[in-house]
């Protein structure tokens, strides 16, 4: 068969587009990767950091304090459910942002709605580096005795106001022992405010783990232990088999799950569908909004009485 000129340019075409994407290949390759951000440390831009630290001496620190630990005039917000989102939000600012927006007292008396979006996003790099300083392992973090509250009335909290007993029983989730479990006070008290630290969303997701993966063959791995504090949700839609199981992902168009039999299901959201999530952790959650300093110090020395 004779092979026209048509046919020569097209294949030489065709071979030098070839060579450069093995070349780009190769040179991709040698690309060293990027190093990743310290889990559960999110990344601080030093220069917004820096701007946020001069926004933050004209216009919040009279409240706040220079650290953000609170003051005679206003509160510590280290952790506080907007700034611990906003903290590991894509965009610095944009969970501060719309809070700022809906307006908040500023000691400069300066609308806090009227801040840019830049401004918001150096406030929220400097908080951000306010809260990487509180955590252990950062270079200014001190292990202080923070064991100065009365264990008497940490256990009167535990089992009143601050609803704990409701949990923690002696057959089910029982704390007994766990001074000995966690020796340090201040891993306790992180646990205690923060017992899904490390997991997959804020509060403990165990998002995509709790259920059993397919059964294998001979020789298969063991299945992994059902992880306790896992969001389950449950999916009722008309005309259908309800479905329930743990929480993988959710969107706003589409929620995942996976069952009981480690089947992966993904739901698409409607008006008519009933979504019902749990979170084993969400009264821990919902304690940060209302407990105060001394109330932690009170819970910590009580627990640490539970040898």
């Amino acid at each position: 068969m004779r092979i026209g000129p048509m046919e020569i340019g097209t294949a030489q075409a065709l071979s030098m587009a070839l060579a450069v994407i093995l070349c780009s290949a190769v040179v991709t390759a040698q690309q060293p990767a990027a190093p990743r951000p310290p889990v559960g440390r999110p990344v601080v831009d030093t220069a917004a950091h820096d701007r946020g630290r001069a926004l933050w001496a004209t216009h919040c620190v009279d409240c706040h304090g220079p650290q953000a630990r609170g003051s005679d005039n206003g509160p510590n917000i280290i952790r506080t459910e907007t700034l611990n989102y906003d903290r590991f939000a894509p965009q610095p600012g944009s969970v501060l942002g719309p809070f700022l927006k809906k307006g908040h007292p500023t000691s400069s008396k300066k609308p806090s709605a009227s801040f840019t979006d830049a401004e918001i996003a150096d406030l929220a790099n400097f908080l951000r580096q306010r809260i990487n300083d509180t955590m252990r392992g950062s270079p200014i973090f001190t292990v202080g005795d923070i064991v100065t509250g009365d264990p008497k009335a940490g256990e009167t909290y535990f089992n009143g106001a601050g609803g704990c007993a409701t949990c923690h029983t002696a057959s089910e989730r029982s704390l007994a022992g766990i001074a000995t479990r966690i020796p340090t006070p201040v891993d306790l008290q992180q646990r205690m405010l923060f017992p899904g630290t490390g997991r997959a969303g804020r509060g403990g997701g165990g998002r995509g783990r709790g259920g059993p993966p397919p059964a294998g063959g001979a020789g298969a791995p063991a299945a992994p232990a059902v992880d306790r504090n896992a969001i389950t949700v449950a999916i009722a839609s008309p005309g259908a088999a309800p479905i329930s199981g743990v929480l993988v992902e959710e969107s706003d168009f589409y929620v995942t799950l996976r069952d009981a039999d480690g089947v992966v299901r993904t739901v698409r959201r409607a008006p008519s569908t009933k979504i019902t999530k749990t979170n084993p952790l969400q009264a821990h959650i919902d304690l940060l909004d209302r407990v105060t300093d001394a109330q932690i110090h009170d819970l910590v020395a009580y627990l640490e009485t539970l040898k």
